[in-house]
């Protein structure tokens, strides 16, 4: 016995000891985001106990290093935006590349459940703001900012299958990332409506961390000189991945900076002079080939991946928009590969997808005089500059070593003031006025050679709910238009905050009618504070513009002015002013895009929205075209002397068997004389257009076709006056919740918090969808909706004939149960199913949809004790203790499965011993053989089909029908298992 006792201890504790290191466990485990600031010794993720056994170990890779690892998040299935799971990382600094690693598992809610089926989850990856999606495939308004002028959206769909998937991406945005998980989509009327119980419960949680891949740049300061060597090593095995791409795999990409001689001393240079355009021109001697291109085509040149990357990191201070790179060989290396120049703000320079606008160029080391590639700069903000050799090159022996030498030197363009000539003059007294020593506030300053104008923002209590205005004098005067003309571009820039400014819609809307402009007045910032929604322009600029009185304009009065027409082409962009061209195009660094916004005399208003804003500077350019009757009278000579005037630097590269070959000098000298070019010859003219689009000429001759045709085609029909051409425009920078604070007729609009980030968002009613509930395709028709509810409500009149025969048959309290069960489901479904358009409501829903559960189940309960036929005294204690229990669990969860099976189970179990002590104690059949063999099993089998239909069969398209035959079968079922007294006497 003792030796019993002692190995019972022995069990117990063991058992103990291991319950406290579960426990022990389970507290080291918090769930929680947690930044790992070094790699871990061992290179592995811990490992959980229990819960957290579904993370098995990740292997990190050496040259990665682990960030942010996140908490499991549950995850819903998508019926409108607000069902996001909302996850957000922070990429550092000096980052190549970046690894997104997620992994979906179901976890069961109870231990009795058998094992949860896998479900598709679907995941959106962005940088800056929440990812604007459509899972539905249903187009967004047409005033929406279009997805190619954002940051891409990188998807991601897998099973919650406890497997993991990743998202590389190469030269990731430096900042915030957010992500939105969640259950895939499916057709909600396809859907199954499952009773609560039947079916596994179970939680979808996403586990998600991400890790990063680090170069390491040297920081230079403006006028700074910077010496180094660039050596390339070509080896078909070591070169690099592609710079662009996105890779749902494992992959690896590896970052060091490699030199083949430490760096010379840095020593400061007196900065070179300002440059005063930003047309790509080679600085000093022509000789030197050097090639600009966009940023996708920057991407496709690989890189040698041996000693020939140096990457730059420079910051770029308030007001500066345009830098030049001056690059000095030390030599002439005519064999060298090309060198590619690279610029980029907030990320690696060879990297990304998204429009950022970044510079390339490629280079030719074929001379040692000074080589200046102007670029332009976004202010207060890291920019990345890489040096390499580019392998690819067709004129450079790929197979061979090459070192050179070379100084880097990059330079900020001042900006130069400009004085205040384009707004109306502020109203005010002769004295005040006379005061000039008081700048003005209103003055615009040059940024990219074009006026901007400072904005004075104003936030309101609701959430994103914020204007920006002109910035008023000190008297409180705010411009109430302004002035554009053609000679110049004009914009503005303003701010948006990381996380309280990108949940709502930025939207821009821009007039230059003038029966618009004589009523929609802009109010000014000290309007009282009650009137939240008073200074947001956008509210009435929105509205309909039938709606506003017309007002007779100067410019419909004066002749001269009709003949003449105007076109304002906007840009609108992220972290990079964009140049208006005519006739709707936005030109940005080396990239044309369309325009954000076009306004002319068909299109009085422009209107854009964006929801979910990236967080940054934004910038507003807008460029005033106009053009009259002397069109007509535009030559096409003309128009060829401008295009050949624009591309005479194609002159330089002409080599025989071109036919310019031999007068590219005389050409060259006449293209750069206004008086020359002006008296050049037809023949002439026209011969040198057609070199510049001759195959032998120039290998970018396709392009020069394509450039001279939207040229000519552009003069033909437009000519652009410079001169006695301005227009006044009104115009409203501002930001709601949804779509302008509203979600069409049939949505209201909500906030929502996931992740710790408040976010607004639309939810419909009546069928309607999308972003603004303005989609319509699956609005049930007047007809259907009001089938349905005639179905659901007249369905409930066959318990009319089991009401009588409840009372015929003395069962007076079953019959009164049976009769409110039928009223309150009639009139619960009136009210819910005719979609306001044929509902009828008693009182609130909720009251009519309790009543309707609790008089369901109360009138089984009073039919199961009526069928167990107990004595009478026990027949009101059961009903009471019924009653009492199932309004309780009826308030509790009134859809719950034991909220059916209990007074089920309890009524089989109270008939089965009814019926078994009279059979036993009467020695004879109980109850009678025409019941047990007829009315029973008939009962049942509608009660089977019911509970089947009720419970399996019910989808949201065919609920009317299937709920309805619900109804009439139950009734039906009473009339056949409701026992007549004759039932209750014994026979043989």
């Amino acid at each position: 016995t003792m030796l019993e006792t002692l190995k019972q201890r022995l069990s117990c504790s063991l058992i103990v000891v291991f319950i406290l290191l579960l426990i022990d466990q389970r507290l080291i485990c918090v769930d929680s985001s947690v930044e790992v600031l070094q790699k871990l010794s061992d290179g592995i993720f811990p490992e959980y106990d229990s819960f957290h056994e579904i993370l098995e170990v990740t292997k990190i890779p050496e040259d990665q290093e682990l960030v942010v690892r996140l908490p499991s998040n549950s995850l819903l299935k998508y019926t409108s935006y607000k069902d996001v799971s909302i996850l957000h990382f922070n990429v550092p600094p000096d980052s190549r590349t970046a690894y997104f690693t997620f992994k979906a598992f179901e976890e069961s809610k109870s231990a009795f459940q058998r094992k949860c089926k896998p479900k598709d989850v679907t995941l959106h990856l962005k940088a800056s703001s929440f990812p604007v999606i459509s899972p539905e495939n249903i187009t967004f308004p047409k005033n929406f900012f279009g997805p190619e002028q954002r940051f891409k959206v990188y998807d991601l769909q897998f099973l919650s299958d406890e497997q993991q998937h990743r998202i590389t991406i190469q030269g990731p945005h430096i900042g915030s990332w957010f992500a939105v998980a969640f259950v895939s989509w499916s057709d909600p009327n396809n859907d199954r409506i499952e009773q609560q119980g039947l079916a596994a419960s179970c939680d979808t949680l996403l586990f998600a961390e991400m890790s990063v891949t680090r170069f390491h740049p040297i920081i230079i300061n403006s006028g700074e000189l910077h010496e180094d060597n660039l050596t390339s090593n070509v080896l078909p095995e070591q070169l690099l991945l592609a710079a662009n791409g996105t890779d749902v795999a494992n992959g690896n990409g590896t970052s060091r900076l490699h030199r083949s001689l430490p760096p010379k001393q840095q020593k400061p240079k007196q900065p070179a002079e300002n440059l005063s355009d930003g047309s790509g021109k080679v600085g000093k001697a022509g000789k030197a080939q050097m090639d600009n291109f966009t940023g996708s085509e920057s991407r496709n040149s690989t890189e040698t991946a041996d000693n020939n990357e140096i990457i730059y990191r420079f910051y770029v201070p308030d007001d500066i928009g345009d830098a030049a790179a001056r690059i000095t060989f030390d030599r002439v290396c005519g064999d060298c590969p090309a060198v590619g120049f690279h610029v980029r703000a907030n990320g690696y320079p060879l990297g990304g997808s998204e429009p950022n606008h970044g510079h390339g160029s490629i280079i030719r080391p074929n001379q040692t005089e000074e080589i200046s590639i102007p670029f332009g700069v976004q202010p207060n903000t890291w920019h990345y500059a890489s040096l390499g050799f580019v392998e690819g090159d067709d004129e450079s022996e790929s197979d061979a070593n090459h070192t050179i030498s070379f100084a880097l030197q990059i330079d900020f363009v001042l900006p130069e003031p400009e004085p205040a000539d384009l707004l109306p003059k502020p109203k005010s007294s002769d004295n005040t006025s006379s005061n000039s020593s008081t700048p003005s506030p209103w003055a615009p300053i040059k940024f990219r050679q074009m006026n901007f104008y400072s904005l004075l923002r104003q936030t309101y209590r609701e959430f994103f709910m914020f204007d920006y205005d002109l910035r008023p004098d000190e008297n409180g005067t705010v411009p109430e238009v302004l002035n554009l003309t053609a000679q110049t571009h004009s914009g503005f820039a303003f701010d948006l905050g990381e996380v309280s400014d990108i949940g709502g819609t930025l939207t821009f809307v821009i007039s230059m009618k003038e029966a618009l402009r004589a009523s929609l007045k802009m109010s000014l910032p000290t309007q009282s504070p009650g009137s939240d929604l008073g200074g947001i322009l956008a509210e009435r600029l929105i509205g309909d513009p039938k709606e506003v009185e017309l007002l007779p304009s100067a410019k419909a009065l004066d002749p001269k002015a009709a003949n003449q027409s105007m076109q304002i082409v906007v840009c609108m962009q992220l972290g990079e002013p964009g140049e208006p061209k005519y006739p709707d195009k936005c030109r940005y660094g080396q990239r044309e895009k369309l325009a954000s916004v076009i306004v002319n005399h068909t299109e009085s208003m422009g209107l854009v929205h964006v929801p979910f804003p990236e967080s940054g500077r934004w910038y507003v350019t807008m460029g005033l075209f106009c053009h009259g009757a002397e069109t007509a009278r535009v030559s096409i000579i003309e128009s060829v002397k401008e295009f050949i005037s624009k591309y005479q630097l194609l002159l330089k590269e002409m080599r025989s068997p071109c036919e310019c070959a031999e007068d590219t000098l005389r050409y060259s000298e006449c293209l750069r004389s206004p008086v020359c070019l002006a008296g050049m010859n037809e023949s002439d003219t026209l011969k040198v257009k057609e070199c510049m689009m001759d195959y032998k000429c120039t290998d970018d001759f396709k392009a020069m076709t394509r450039r001279f045709e939207e040229h000519h085609r552009a003069a033909m029909e437009q000519h652009v006056a410079l001169d006695n051409c301005n227009t006044s425009v009104v115009f409203s920078v501002s930001s709601s919740p949804c779509v302008a604070g509203r979600c069409g007729r049939f949505g209201r609009c909500y906030h929502y918090m996931s992740g710790g980030f408040v976010f607004s968002t639309c939810v419909c009613s009546k069928g309607y969808r999308g972003w603004d509930c303005t989609e319509d395709s699956q609005v049930p028709t007047n007809m259907s909706i009001l089938m349905a509810t005639l179905l659901l409500t007249l369905s409930n009149l066959l318990f009319f004939p089991s009401i009588y025969m409840a009372i015929k048959r003395r069962y007076y309290t079953e019959g009164v149960i049976y009769f409110f069960a039928m009223f309150f489901s009639i009139f619960y479904h009136a009210c819910d199913a005719g979609e306001d358009e044929y509902s009828f409501c008693l009182v609130k829903i909720g009251v009519l949809q309790f009543c309707d559960f609790y008089c369901g189940l109360l009138s089984i309960w009073v039919t199961l004790v009526a069928m167990a036929h107990v004595r009478q005294e026990f027949v009101s204690l059961l009903h009471m203790f019924g009653a009492i229990l199932l309004a309780f669990g009826t308030e509790l969860n009134k859809q719950s499965l034991w909220v059916f099976l209990a007074p089920a189970l309890t009524g089989i179990c109270l008939i089965s011993t009814s019926w078994g002590l009279r059979c036993a104690k009467s020695r004879k059949l109980f109850p009678s053989r025409r019941y047990l063999s007829v009315w029973m099993p008939f009962g049942l089998t509608l009660v089977v089909a019911g509970l089947v239909c009720y419970a399996f069969l019910q989808t949201k398209q065919n609920y009317h029908i299937v709920h309805s035959i619900w109804h009439m079968v139950m009734a039906l079922s009473i009339l056949c298992l409701l026992p007549s007294r004759k039932s209750f006497l014994p026979k043989c």
